[in-house]
């Protein structure tokens, strides 16, 4: 929003209008104005490449994290048996 369009809606205001209403007013008219630019915009999904790279990411760190405890299983077990 501008202050442009802010200075039009101020001087658009009834008399008596508190600041409370104008508030409510103005995030009403910005948020139909935000679900209009949304409206018009065309959905972009993710190719396969993109997917296959992010998993492979979420993979990774799901194999390290699960490594990383066997590994002090394994310390655990080696301290016990020594």
């Amino acid at each position: 929003m501008t202050k442009e369009e802010i200075g039009e809606m101020v001087a658009a205001l009834p008399e008596g209008l508190d600041a409370d209403e104008f508030i409510f007013k103005l995030v009403n008219w910005a948020v139909d104005r935000e679900r209009e630019a949304c409206a018009k915009r065309e959905w972009v999904g993710l190719t396969d490449e993109e997917i296959e790279s992010e998993l492979t990411k979420e993979f990774a760190q799901w194999w390290s994290r699960h490594v990383s405890v066997c590994r002090a299983i394994e310390a655990k077990l080696k301290e016990k048996n020594a």
